[in-house]
């Protein structure tokens, strides 16, 4: 992909503050498609200073194999329990604006997702996605097998800004 420079493929890597480099790899595009529930994480494994930029305890997130993203929210808790059946039909009534695709540079080895809107002028975000593959604990949070992470970049200062960690609905 063009526009990401190498300095911004080199922040994603090791750039999950909670995980062991023997425990991630690159996520593949089949690895994100599907339904996902957003866990917790402590402040200690998000970057210092960062203020969370959508604040809700309970998401859920569809990636998709057409190139769709949706997602719901819920400000509070409790999380109600979902299978990835029922987000489906959740997902069913959420407007299509967000997309998203996967880059792979050739180069450096390091996946990048690009998300985009239609209904904003301009809007990207581009996040380095980590699959685990062995599990470990870190700060007290438990990253099992499979579970997605993912890092926000600002591109314009270079950084990373927000973590995601992600458990597949079943």
């Amino acid at each position: 992909m063009k526009l990401i420079v190498p300095a911004l493929l080199m922040m994603f890597v090791g750039a999950v503050g909670a995980q062991e480099s023997q425990s991630t790899r690159n996520a593949t595009v089949e690895e994100i498609q599907g339904n996902w529930q957003l866990l917790p994480l402590p402040s200690t494994l998000e970057p210092n200073g960062e203020i969370d930029p959508w604040p809700s305890e309970c998401q859920v997130f569809g990636y998709a194999s057409s190139g769709q993203l949706k997602s719901v929210d819920k400000l509070h808790g409790p999380c109600e329990p979902l299978t990835s059946a029922q987000a489906d039909r959740v997902f069913a009534s959420v407007p299509s604006v967000v997309t998203w695709r996967y880059d792979m540079s050739p180069v450096y080895h390091k996946a990048v997702i690009v998300v985009t809107r239609s209904d904003v002028s301009k809007y990207m975000e581009v996040w380095g996605p980590e699959v685990v593959t062995t599990p470990f604990t870190k700060d007290g949070v438990d990253f099992q097998k499979g579970d997605l992470l993912l890092s926000l970049a600002n591109l314009k200062e270079h950084k990373i800004v927000w973590f995601r960690h992600l458990r597949r609905l079943r």
